[in-house]
């Protein structure tokens, strides 16, 4: 019987997709996107470089601009919207199970969640990349949340929209879905039922 839920955050409860981005930028955004969260964004998420540094990288870059726009935390709110009806389902669970994030993320956008929702008061725990220096699909990052929270694999369910991390989770022996939308969660939790 699932007795906890864990959520990522970006793609679930926040924006964080290539639409938005492309969006936000009133173009086609995806060599922008690319660049945004690729090869030294991992070190953002892990908690060894700050955002602006990456940004900084790219000063001489034609996309500096753009790219400075889009990671800017002044910018989040429009980079990174919340996803209000998602959040909202998701509080509405709360009364019937325990929720935790398990995410990849940056310090900025940890501050910029904290500021827009009150995840204290929604969820029982996170463990989040940047704290830890680990990041999701390293096993390590599941265990350290089931062990950090006492949480049981059995009575634990994980949502993410990547695939490669629902299958980490699953090899971690927690059961996991891909989100694309909050159907997904609804239809897993009544297999539990």
């Amino acid at each position: 019987m699932i007795k906890n839920i864990v959520f990522d955050v970006g793609g679930i409860l926040f924006d964080d997709s290539l639409a938005n981005t492309s969006l936000v930028l009133g173009e086609d955004a995806t060599e922008i996107y690319h660049k945004a969260y690729g090869t030294t964004f991992r070190d953002c998420l892990l908690g060894d470089m700050m955002v602006a540094e990456h940004v900084e990288s790219f000063k001489r870059d034609a996309d500096y601009p753009k790219l400075k726009y889009l990671l800017s935390k002044e910018n989040l709110h429009i980079s990174y919207p919340l996803l209000k009806e998602n959040l909202d389902y998701i509080v509405s669970l709360k009364d019937r199970y325990s929720l935790y994030l398990l995410t990849n993320i940056t310090a900025d956008s940890y501050e910029y969640i904290i500021n827009t929702i009150d995840i204290d008061s929604i969820f029982s725990g996170g463990v989040y990349s940047f704290r830890e220096h680990i990041v999701k699909p390293d096993k390590r990052i599941y265990n350290l949340l089931l062990d950090r929270y006492h949480l049981l694999k059995e009575e634990t369910i994980f949502f993410d929209d990547r695939r490669k991390n629902v299958d980490a989770a699953i090899e971690c022996g927690i059961a996991a879905a891909v989100f694309n939308n909050i159907e997904d969660i609804k239809n897993n939790l009544e297999k539990d039922i």
